[in-house]
């Protein structure tokens, strides 16, 4: 009976270890992606500051990316890469891609996007850039984005950008 009792409280140990060994490693697995998500949201977000919001500048940095314009009033502007599992870039086969980072653009007036700044009387002439930049994990899905989904559940990391390039600076 003794015997028994000790093989019983064994199993349970084990178990519990296999338990915490299978929680960490989904933590880790988590931690990692989130890490990638933010390093590659973070280059592209500094790629829009350091050309100053040009796409065509972008696309010199990141020739791997899909850039695509939007015909809409809005005059969206749209860079994309893709990522496998390991977070390395996807060329041709979009097949296998389980992540990719977005960055929108649009332009709209400097005195719109900063209008915070009118209350203490000044007022921008021009215009600025402002984006968004997020991270999706395509895991589990079928389809690929060329826009920031609604649905939050997919998103790794979601934010803004915005830079001020007064007149006269083509986008």
């Amino acid at each position: 009976m003794e015997l028994i009792i000790a093989i019983l409280f064994f199993s349970l140990a084990s178990a519990v270890c296999v338990r915490l060994y299978s929680a960490a490693h989904s933590l880790s697995e988590e931690s990692i992606n989130l890490s990638n998500a933010l390093t590659w949201s973070q280059n592209l977000s500094e790629a829009f500051y350091g050309t100053k919001g040009d796409v065509k500048e972008m696309e010199k940095l990141y020739p791997e990316a899909i850039v695509s314009k939007d015909d809409s009033e809005e005059h969206v502007i749209t860079v994309v890469l893709f990522f496998d599992d390991e977070w390395n870039y996807v060329d041709a086969e979009l097949v296998d891609a389980s992540y990719e980072v977005i960055l929108e653009t649009r332009r709209k007036s400097a005195d719109e996007v900063y209008s915070d700044v009118n209350e203490y009387g000044i007022t921008l002439v021009g215009d600025a850039v402002v984006g968004e930049v997020a991270a999706i994990d395509l895991r589990g899905t079928t389809e690929v984005y060329s826009f920031i989904p609604e649905n939050e559940d997919m998103l790794l990391f979601h934010g803004n950008v915005d830079i001020y390039v007064g007149k006269g600076v083509p986008q």
